[in-house]
């Protein structure tokens, strides 16, 4: 039996209170004899026995209407267990800690999901016996428990570890954790079992990859009781997302980043300011209003100085959940970016060559930009090398070969940029390269044409490749008016992986730049020369800058390997030895030996450092971050019914965990019983009543 209410049976001790008074009230008499006494004495003989069995009876009835008063109010619970972990025989216990980013979620009276669990640990293991044995596990490390298999003479000394132990930024994602805790149910000592799990419920993490292992629990009979710490409210914001915009990194060049931040309040939040951290630089961040129950992007640019890793971290101002308020990004500054052209005409003089403009714009005042040129003649008679981006320029003709070797560098990253000129032949083009909508081509080419309009219009992608010539004064792209160009053909059908980046301003609105992602690459149709054959763009400021920003956002992307999610495990593949292989955590600033470049404990956000040496010991060191899991801001709680149709033929206690109070298991509430019998009692005590003071 528990008590919901067990404070209030301290009111218990208010029974006495009739005792007392009948004990006071008894009446002291002189003894003063007279003549009929004797008839008196007689008649008081017979009736005392009758009179003390009265009194008795009326004493009894007071007590227990006060006793039953206190017993109701106290809500007893009749418990179909016989207590939180009753058992006749020993037990293999199995006490279960979610310690998930949802779990530091505070309520409103700030106090978290995990302060909460561990207040319900602390009175599941002090009920344990010391005949059980106990396994303690985190739902991040299941396959490593805090105690396996271990008699608690002294519960304190685990309650201690319990205690040290904060939420993570990782996911719960029941079905592996269910996997893990099954191989340790099976391993255990005692034939008897029973499992404690201490979640928040919340619905992400359970799915139907649960059913199995308890439907295979129930027919093993193992007794699973689920204590519930969590909060109803979903209030919170998130930073959801934190993002590379352009392709590569380069020292000195700016770089787009995107930040996604939900509000899921039922308010407007005005007014919040983040942070921003760039290596060892923080600056503040004003962030635009958050509409409620929305996702607001916010742009950033910064500008790396150096080569090599790069960690950025934003972090909003702290709420509900603050783990779920920061973000990390690695980013990969290259040293340098290769760029390949390949010039189809060739000249003798300065600026007679189709790539001449191109190399200049791509060379001008930045180091990083390494630029290879190759004439059509000498590319056709070799391989094609191997380059972030490439650039055909009015290139007459490509062979098969050739055709097979591009499709295969753009598929695995690479980015490419076809020029039209006077040498390009429609015709040859469509039939290597268009292959019915399926090769390089992002349309098919039609004929020149020689009465073009004037000026360029953008498209308002805000990823594409000419955004940042979209934000120019539109007069600067008034200038621009080329002599001819190339019309296309657009697709009958409408092609998701093809669009239009840029018309000329002509009464058709003829496509100037198309784009087509094959792959992991992007290849860019410009429909008019490199050089000044087909118009006078080339010595405009704008030129430099489309082109610029063009090949930088198709370039070959980073692989994107360098940012994982709390719980993925680190494995880094380098070339030649590893010798000494060492891991900085957020957790501590001091290395530790790790076994090759692998790690797998990564439940905590931030930023992770490998260092090892090489096979002529020389140092090598490699940056990546960890952010928390975006499924665990999602905090739609999980109901019973539906909880329990995922458990299959598995029915366990679901106890809903208060702070401050003890843990009791579902039972039938016997309040209403002790209410039937109060009245009955009280109606009883007043009859008789009645009938002992009646006059005699």
């Amino acid at each position: 039996m528990h008590f919901l209410s067990a404070p209030l049976l301290g009111g218990l001790v208010l029974a006495g209170i009739p005792i007392l008074i009948h004990l006071l009230n008894r009446r002291r008499f002189t003894l003063v004899e007279w003549a009929p006494m004797k008839y008196l004495k007689l008649t008081i003989k017979t009736n005392r026995r009758r009179l003390r069995i009265e009194q008795i009876i009326l004493l009894i009835l007071r007590t227990l209407v006060i006793v039953a008063l206190f017993l109701a109010i106290s809500r007893p619970i009749l418990s179909e267990g016989g207590g939180l972990l009753a058992s006749r025989a020993r037990v293999s216990r199995f006490v279960v800690i979610d310690d998930s980013l949802s779990m530091g979620y505070q309520g409103a009276d700030h106090r978290s999901a995990f302060d909460s669990a561990k207040e319900a640990a602390s009175q599941v293991l002090h009920a344990i016996g010391a005949q059980d044995s106990v396994t303690a596990i985190i739902t991040s490390l299941p396959s490593m428990p805090l105690v396996r298999e271990a008699t608690l003479q002294d519960p304190n000394q685990l309650l201690t570890r319990i205690d040290a132990l904060q939420p993570t930024e990782a996911a719960t994602r029941w079905g592996s954790t269910f996997k893990s805790i099954d191989e340790l149910l099976n391993s255990s000592t005692f034939p008897e079992k029973e499992l404690v799990i201490i979640t928040d419920l919340r619905k992400s993490g359970w799915g139907s990859d649960v059913t199995d292992i308890a439907n295979r629990w129930a027919e093993k009979s193992v007794h699973v009781k689920i204590i519930d710490v969590g909060s109803r409210d979903t209030d919170n914001v998130v930073l959801s997302r934190l993002d590379q915009e352009d392709a590569i990194s380069l020292p000195g060049a700016p770089l787009r980043l995107r930040a996604t931040v939900r509000n899921d309040t039922p308010n407007v939040l005005s007014g919040l300011q983040a942070q921003l951290s760039v290596g060892d630089e923080q600056r503040p961040l004003l962030l635009p209003d958050l509409p409620a129950g929305q996702s607001t992007d916010i742009p950033l640019t910064i500008t790396p100085s150096k080569p090599g890793s790069l960690a950025i971290h934003l972090a909003l101002p702290a709420d509900n959940l603050p783990g779920d308020n920061t973000r990390w990004l690695a980013v990969n500054v290259r040293p340098k970016l290769d760029l390949l052209l390949i010039d189809g005409q060739p000249g003798a003089g300065p600026f007679e060559s189709a790539t001449d403009f191109l190399h200049v714009a791509y060379t001008i005042g930045a180091d990083p930009w390494h630029v290879t040129r190759l004439d059509d003649p000498d590319w056709q008679s070799s391989r094609t090398p191997s380059a972030d981006a490439a650039v055909l320029a009015n290139v007459a003709s490509i062979s098969p070969a050739h055709v097979k070797e591009l499709e295969k560098l753009v598929s695995d990253g690479m980015g490419l940029m076809i020029f039209a000129g006077e040498q390009v032949d429609p015709q040859q083009y469509n039939e290597s390269l268009y292959d019915d909508g399926k090769g390089l081509l992002p349309a098919k080419l039609d004929r020149v044409i020689d009465d073009p309009g004037s000026g360029l219009v953008v498209e308002g992608y805000a990823d594409s490749p000419l955004a940042t010539l979209g934000k120019i004064a539109p007069a600067a792209l008034a200038r621009i008016k080329p002599k001819r160009f190339l019309g296309t053909i657009p697709s009958a059908a409408s092609a998701t992986d093809v669009r239009v980046l840029a018309r000329w301003n002509d009464a058709e609105g003829h496509a100037a730049v198309i784009e087509k992602h094959l792959g992991r690459g992007t290849v860019l149709l410009w429909t008019i020369s490199a050089d000044r054959q087909w118009s006078d763009w080339p010595v405009d400021p704008t030129y430099v800058l489309a082109m610029r920003s063009s090949a930088q956002s198709i370039a070959r992307p980073d692989a994107n390997t360098d940012n994982l999610i709390a719980g993925q495990p680190i494995n880094l593949a380098v070339d030649g030895a590893v010798l000494d292989p060492h891991i900085t955590t957020p957790e501590s600033d001091a290395p530790q030996s790790i076994t090759g470049l692998h790690f797998d404990q990564t439940s905590r956000a931030g930023a992770y450092k490998l260092q090892w040496k090489d096979a002529l010991s020389n140092d090598q060191s490699h940056l990546l971050c960890v952010n928390p899991d975006p499924a665990e801001s999602n905090l739609e709680p999980i109901g019973d019914d539906d909880l329990s149709s995922l458990l299959g033929a598995l029915h366990p206690s679901i106890l809903h965990f208060v702070g401050g109070r003890s843990i009791a298991e579902p039972g039938r509430e016997m309040w209403r019983v002790l209410v039937t019998a109060l009245l009955v009692l009280a109606a009883a005590e007043t009859a008789m009543a009645v009938w002992v003071g009646r006059e005699r």
